[in-house]
């Protein structure tokens, strides 16, 4: 495996047509009006991947792509509720690591169960959400990235 990432990042290198990032994240349904600490909300984090580019889905395969795996950094207001909501993949027989995997194209939506502290104080946060990933192409796996997406969040009284 660790091969297979030197020889990628290598590879990302030395092609300059490879895109830097091929997959950006973008919050949806974060809540409009001030919510009360205690209170719980679903968060959608959108996860779009330029065409010819896939994104591994959050199932860890031993030897295989790095999973998607989406949390919330601990010291902060908030936290996750529960598991991490992910779509139904596509599996494919993938030539880059030369086993069954599964991945995502197009666009992926995970949901995140978001609760604010019980002792929240009241006024405008910042939510960080942290999505570390993996993107590949039929011939080219970058290397494993880690992202962080801000986003406000009014905690009411």
């Amino acid at each position: 495996m660790k091969k297979l990432i030197l020889a990628a990042r290598a590879a990302a290198l030395s092609f300059g047509a490879a895109p830097p990032n091929p997959v950006s994240w973008k919050p949806q349904n974060a809540p409009a009006k001030p919510v009360k600490p205690g209170a719980r909300f679903a968060l959608k984090l959108a996860a779009r991947i330029e065409e010819g580019w896939h994104l591994y889905s959050m199932k860890r395969l031993e030897e295989g792509p790095i999973a998607t795996r989406i949390w919330i950094a601990e010291g902060q207001p908030f936290e996750l509720a529960g598991a991490v909501a992910a779509p139904p993949p596509e599996t494919i027989q993938d030539p880059n690591f030369n086993m069954e995997v599964e991945y995502y194209e197009g666009e992926a939506v995970f949901t995140l169960p978001v609760r604010i502290s019980p002792n929240a104080a009241a006024g405008p946060r910042k939510l960080e959400v942290s999505a570390s990933y993996q993107s590949c192409n039929d011939k080219l796996c970058l290397p494993p990235r880690t992202v962080k997406i801000d986003v406000a969040i009014e905690i009411g009284k």
